[in-house]
């Protein structure tokens, strides 16, 4: 990967961090998960579709990717950080790389190993660790939300690069448009009950906060990701998103206060080890050079 593929990759990352981590604020004290979601995803659509108003991805294909890669995927994290400590929740984030892999070798784009099982392994049991053993039912429900989020989104990266045909800002664009209308459906189904008293409750600091959100949560390194992903292997690309928590659980500990507990603390170190054993490829082998006659 040359080096600028790798600093774009990496500075996704000190994107996501601190944004999903931000984001709890927002979801706990002036937006429902699914209004949020609707509200990112109609901003990006606004933002990016007079740029790049047609796709060449086939309709029904864009339906999906926008459903599982958007409408569940993000409905589904921000249901989490609405329930978990911002910390816990941006550590779990990290199963997507595992779950990717299992995904590539069902989709027949890898093949199985040994290193690999023993990295997803240890993902497995830093997970366990970080999550203990939850306290009130409401550490359930976003536990499992986060793993709803990690497949939808991990499954729909391995699938991209095999069904799309467009890629970077234009597929973005493209997906936001179709996600848009999903996740006003999913409002209405959702929260219709709650929206108008919660729409009139937002203050303009969370107006303000929704669009950093969807600029530079979303647009931004979103439309990048899928510039590289069509450019790079799925399991090239999804390990920086290991990068992720130590920009996210340092915000977390810096503005919102959260404490890291030896729990988070191991187990993330489990969850970074076992990952860095599924990603690491080793020293290619060389041919050897037969010694001259």
């Amino acid at each position: 990967m040359p080096l600028s593929h790798i600093v774009l990759a990496v500075f996704i990352q000190i994107l996501w961090g601190p944004i999903y981590t931000l984001a709890k604020p927002a979801v706990e004290n002036w937006f429902s998960p699914v209004l949020l979601v609707t509200i990112v995803y109609g901003t990006v659509a606004l933002l990016l579709s007079p740029f790049y108003p047609r796709a060449k991805t086939p309709r029904k294909t864009l339906f999906l990717l926008a459903f599982f890669g958007g409408t569940l995927q993000s409905t589904a994290v921000y249901y989490a950080l609405m329930l978990l400590p911002a910390s816990m929740a941006v550590l779990l984030m990290q199963l997507s790389v595992p779950i990717a892999i299992v995904a590539s070798w069902v989709l027949g784009r890898d093949k199985p190993n040994l290193k690999n099982g023993i990295g997803a392994a240890l993902c497995l049991i830093g997970v366990a660790v970080v999550i203990g053993k939850p306290d009130a039912t409401s550490a359930y429900l976003g536990i499992f939300a986060m793993l709803v989020c990690v497949t939808s989104w991990a499954t729909t990266q391995a699938f991209i690069p095999i069904v799309a045909k467009d890629h970077g800002t234009a597929l973005y664009a493209a997906i936001a448009r179709y996600a848009t209308p999903q996740m006003i459906v999913a409002a209405l189904l959702l929260e219709g009950h709650s929206l108008l008293p919660t729409i009139e409750a937002i203050p303009l600091q969370g107006w303000l906060g929704v669009l950093g959100i969807a600029a530079f949560g979303f647009a931004l390194p979103y439309s990048i990701w899928y510039w590289l992903l069509m450019r790079h292997r799925v399991d090239e690309l999804t390990p920086f998103t290991l990068l992720m928590p130590v920009f996210g659980v340092v915000t977390a500990a810096w503005q919102l206060g959260e404490e890291l507990s030896e729990g988070i603390v191991l187990g993330g170190g489990i969850i970074l080890l076992g990952l860095a054993i599924v990603v690491w490829r080793g020293r290619p082998k060389t041919a050897s050079i037969p010694p001259a006659q």
